[in-house]
């Protein structure tokens, strides 16, 4: 008798080959039907189930899997690979997204959010979900003419976007097609680019030129008309170049102080301004400008009283230009001899204390005058802003020294507080941190980010 060999492919390995599929059956990772058979024959065998129906369960998971595909092991592994594969591309797609400053959505085919990063959540809260319609959420009808647009297939261009909450914010907004095989799910990337600073600089800058050449344009005027009375009808006349010089030279000295201050607040504003810092004595300082400027209250018959007994003599230093901490300072005392003098006592305060957590200096410049109305209050710091415009000029003031102090104190992480109640004075307090190894660290940080 010759028996079936392998290769003769007869009964033998037709046992062998059915067998192996059983066993795959039986014992596959997707249809573990061996181990389902053993746990029911065990609780058949145990009384806990009826034999009959643990031979009806038995035979109907053996007919589910003798029907069911059977998958190779590298099948399940090509799968695995795959599915790793995405979940890494979409991980990556998160992290790149996230990385970026400004506002970035994916979107699918119907202008549905597939994802937004961090960006989006820090400019428009918390009112972009994912699944959502990004054409639901913005009302912008140019913004929704460029999305309708590049779904539909075109190349629109950027358009100006305004968003007015949480805060008002002017954005560039930007949608590209991406391709299918690069980001999947993703069809378009729309992309924001905050113009909120250079709006607000503009603006600014508009105003500012409209009040300084409003400012010039006054003692100009006057300049220009007693040049023409003293070379015309008044040619000869002494009494009148008597009367017309001192004047002209008030203009003119106005015109020069306007000049200074506004030279000074364009150097705090540009590269001029990154002078080095270094720990300074404040209480140095605060002593230096009272006695630069007790001839000029003496004048105005204004006492300067100091008291620096809340700071410690030999470490009351703050990280910082002398030079700039002097302009603070005499700005606010000038100030206060300037439109204060009626109370005959100004006090100069300094202290060491900790504010919202951080060893601060705090110096108060206190006056006994009439006082500043609540309302002008929050507008003090603004270029040009004056509680009373006849008076101001009058005692020679520009409107400019209260937005330099708080230029300045911005530079030197400071703020500016005042309080003030009518008939009572008024106090402007200055609150810089206290000189420590940390504050270097910080702002040597902040000049690197600022140079790159």
């Amino acid at each position: 008798m010759v028996e079936d060999s392998p290769a003769d492919g007869g009964p033998q390995d037709e046992r062998e080959g059915f067998l192996h599929a059983l066993r795959r059956r039986l014992f596959s990772n997707r249809f573990p039907l061996g181990g389902s058979l053993l746990l029911f024959t065990a609780l058949a065998a145990s009384g806990l189930l009826h034999w009959s129906v643990a031979f009806t369960c038995m035979a109907a998971m053996w007919a589910i899997s003798m029907f069911a595909p059977v998958r190779s092991s590298k099948e399940r592994r090509a799968e695995l690979s795959h599915r790793s594969t995405v979940e890494m591309d979409v991980a990556r797609t998160r992290v790149v997204i996230d990385s970026l400053p400004n506002p970035v959505m994916l979107l699918d085919r119907r202008g549905t959010i597939w994802q937004v990063n961090r960006a989006c959540g820090r400019y428009f809260g918390d009112t972009l979900e994912q699944g959502a319609s990004v054409l639901l959420r913005f009302r912008s009808p140019e913004l929704l003419s460029m999305i309708n647009e590049a779904l539909a297939g075109g190349a629109p261009r950027p358009v100006e976007v305004v968003e007015r909450y949480p805060i008002e914010r002017w954005f560039e907004a930007t949608v590209v097609g991406l391709p299918a095989e690069a980001m999947g799910e993703a069809s378009f990337l729309l992309h924001f680019r905050d113009l909120s600073e250079i709006r607000r600089i503009d603006r600014m800058r508009s105003d500012f030129i409209a009040n300084a050449s409003h400012e010039l344009r006054t003692p100009l005027a006057s300049l220009s008309g007693f040049i023409e009375t003293l070379s015309g009808p008044a040619r000869n006349d002494a009494a009148a170049r008597d009367r017309f010089f001192p004047i002209m030279k008030e203009q003119a000295d106005r015109m020069s102080r306007l000049i200074d201050d506004l030279l000074s607040l364009s150097r705090l504003e540009t590269a001029l301004a990154n002078t080095e810092f270094e720990p300074v004595d404040i209480v140095e300082v605060l002593r230096h400008v009272r006695a630069s400027l007790t001839p000029t209250a003496g004048e105005a018959g204004v006492e300067l009283i100091e008291d620096f007994s809340g700071v410690d003599a030999e470490d009351c230093r703050v990280w910082g230009s002398r030079d700039e901490l002097i302009q603070v300072f005499s700005n606010l005392i000038e100030n206060a001899i300037r439109y204060a003098a009626t109370g005959k006592q100004i006090d100069i305060l300094g202290e060491r204390l900790p504010v919202s957590g951080v060893d601060s200096i705090r110096v108060t410049i206190r006056d006994y005058g009439p006082g500043i109305e609540e309302d002008h209050i929050p507008r003090l710091t603004e270029r040009f802003y004056r509680v009373d415009v006849e008076s101001s000029r009058a005692k020679k003031g520009t409107g400019l020294g209260l937005a330099i102090v708080k230029h300045i104190l911005t530079r030197h992480v400071g703020r500016l507080s005042i309080t003030s109640a009518v008939g009572k004075g008024a106090s402007f307090i200055v609150t810089i941190p206290a000189w420590s190894e940390k504050s270097v660290a910080a702002s040597t940080n902040s000049k690197e980010k600022s140079k790159t």
